[in-house]
């Protein structure tokens, strides 16, 4: 009986620890709603290391007692002529296999596939356990620290990761220069997330599906959803509130499709794309929403075409099914953009330096330079380059871009002419 006891003890412990530490930023978020229980286990977890230290001591206390208890029954049945050191070998055996899977293999394999329910039932209890435990948990941890400290003086903890290995990887990892190549460009398109702007990567407004619930999605599944995600506004249809990746969506869910609208984060127009991709993987969401200085929702960026920026810098923008960052070299001198190509990467393409540097779009700055909304044959000068509107339809324009030069105008001044 005390032996099932510590069993059970065990693996209450175990689950917990399963349970508590596989939980996601959302299932953890669902605990401030789930009652008392949810409630009692976020605390728990804003103290991780503390917990952890207090599930491992309980859980060795257990087995200490467990096994201390095996040895004595299995001496006595040594000692009993009528059993002998058979029956004492076979039941220190079942009892070492009761433990491991009872108390381990069971219990934390039935954690990890429900540990939201889970840590809500195990809460209370495990509160009182590591209340009980709490005043020796500086002891235990200063007892590491001092172990640490003593078999292992010169221990230094790694950076999660470092450019540096990656192209040490790259380098040693193939002998294919094409793959080496590709490689490359993916770690260069990485350390560019720290300086591009979530502006520059952002889809904007005018091309994204905007949705407003209680709605009929049909209407939604008869056109093509630029990037997969529905964006969801408010009554007012000026706010994004949340999104919905209708590419997961099956057919049995269309129907409580609102069940499935996830929350958005919220960015400034100038953040870095590495701050975002940062914030979306805190908040555990998919999809960020950008506001400029005006405090107006002016587009979204998703992990999905951050990370097709990363492994595709070239081609992400096909893949996505939006050319709106593709630039037509025309062959004459000059290419052919969309006006929603983000002016620093124009800019940083043509290598020309911005005077004002809020401004986000292509058309944007044809925009503010003519001070009225776009035309045909609207023209704007971007240092060397003269920028000119050729088309406009709908909310797609395509832009001209083309070098003029300086010519003496006789006078001793300059003026400017269009390299032809």
């Amino acid at each position: 009986m005390p032996m099932a006891v510590l069993i059970s003890l065990s693996a209450l412990f175990s689950g917990s620890e399963a349970a508590l530490f596989s939980l996601s930023a959302r299932d953890q978020r669902r605990l401030d709603s789930a009652g008392g229980g949810g409630r009692i286990a976020l605390s728990l977890l804003g103290n991780s290391e503390q917990l952890l230290s207090a599930i491992l001591f309980w859980n060795l206390l257990i087995n200490m007692l467990y096994f201390a208890i095996a040895s004595i029954v299995a001496g006595d049945l040594e000692a009993n002529e009528s059993f002998g050191a058979g029956w004492a070998l076979g039941f220190t055996m079942l009892s070492l296999l009761a433990m491991i899977f009872l108390s381990e293999m069971l219990p934390k394999s039935l954690a990890v596939l429900a540990p939201l329910r889970t840590s809500i039932v195990i809460a209370r209890p495990l509160n009182i356990a590591f209340h009980i435990i709490k005043p020796l948990l500086p002891l235990i941890g200063t007892a590491n620290l001092l172990a640490g400290r003593l078999l292992w003086p010169g221990f230094q903890a790694e950076n999660e990761i470092d450019l540096a290995d990656i192209e040490r990887a790259v380098e040693l990892g193939t002998d294919d220069a094409v793959l080496i190549e590709r490689e490359r460009l993916a770690v260069r398109s990485l350390v560019e997330l720290g300086t591009m702007r979530a502006s520059e990567l952002m889809r904007p407004r005018g091309k994204l599906r905007l949705f407003h619930p209680p709605g009929d999605l049909a209407e939604i599944f008869e056109q093509e959803t630029p990037g997969g995600y529905l964006i969801i506004t408010d009554e007012s249809r000026n706010h994004m509130v949340g999104s919905l990746d209708v590419r997961l969506l099956r057919p049995s869910q269309v129907d409580r499709y609102q069940d499935w609208i996830e929350p958005v984060t919220y960015v400034p127009w100038a953040a870095s794309v590495a701050r975002v991709l940062d914030q979306l993987t805190k908040t555990d969401s998919h999809v960020a929403i950008v506001v400029d200085e005006y405090g107006d929702c002016i587009g979204a960026l998703s992990t999905d075409r951050i990370f097709r920026r990363i492994l595709a810098p070239h081609s992400y923008e096909n893949v996505s099914g939006d050319a709106a960052l593709a630039m037509k070299d025309m062959g004459d001198g000059s290419w052919q953009v969309s006006g929603s190509i983000p002016l620093r990467q124009l800019a940083k393409f043509l290598q020309e330096e911005l005077a004002d540097e809020s401004i986000a779009t292509v058309a944007g700055y044809l925009q503010r330079t003519n001070e009225r909304l776009p035309r045909v044959g609207d023209q704007a000068l971007l240092g060397r380059y003269q920028l000119s509107l050729l088309d406009q339809v709908e909310n797609e324009s395509t832009i001209e871009v083309r070098r003029v030069k300086e010519t003496d105008a006789g006078d001793g001044t300059a003026e400017l002419e269009v390299d032809q």
